[in-house]
């Protein structure tokens, strides 16, 4: 393991984890679980493809994996905990502040670990598990994917039994991924929307 990648496990060991376990987390490497009857909520820790050495940066990426949504979109089987991608919602948490940008934490030797542990459990406590806290209903759920992936929209108005709200969202989805339309017009003849 590379001292860069020692000294973010440390600073996540120090802030992070013991803020997630007292919020129902379980930690497997990067990256912290949190299950509900109907859902899972991830929480990852991400670093930077180029740390290199004593230097790097490393984010943290916040999602929530709906079973009963993922299957009815057709989205590939999750074998064990879902990976972040594999979430149904998910936003890295610099876009979850005001300012709406990307934010990673630099690291290098000179770093006072404690000090970036507890900015690190801040900034997850007051806008990743807020975040969470939102999408674990299916209606904002639907209002957040509508605007960035109006298919899960689809496929949440179908699980809710609004067929027409669905068949809305799915020609919003052609629209929007045209060299998705294949693909989205076949789920749609699936499901008896067009």
């Amino acid at each position: 393991m590379s001292e860069i990648s020692k000294k973010i496990d440390e600073i996540v060991n120090l802030g992070l984890a013991p803020l997630l376990k007292e919020h129902g987390f379980k930690k497997k490497a990067r990256n912290f679980y949190r299950e509900h009857e109907d859902r899972i909520d991830l929480i990852n820790v991400q670093a930077s493809q180029f740390n290199a050495g004593a230097e790097g940066q490393f984010t943290v990426n916040v999602g929530v994996y709906f079973p009963a949504i993922s299957a009815i979109t057709d989205a590939l089987p999750v074998k064990g905990m879902p990976k972040e991608y594999d979430c149904t919602a998910r936003e890295r948490i610099g876009l979850l502040s005001s300012d709406n940008r990307d934010t990673w934490w630099s690291v290098d030797d000179s770093v006072d670990t404690n000090n970036m542990a507890a900015e690190l459990a801040s900034s997850v406590e007051s806008l990743c598990l807020p975040w969470l806290a939102k999408m674990a209903d299916l209606e904002n759920l639907k209002l957040e994917a509508k605007k960035k992936i109006p298919f899960i929209a689809a496929g949440i108005s179908l699980h809710q039994g609004n067929r027409s709200e669905a068949k809305a969202y799915l020609e919003q989805s052609i629209k929007q991924k045209p060299l998705a339309k294949s693909r989205t017009m076949a789920w749609g003849k699936k499901h008896g929307l067009v």
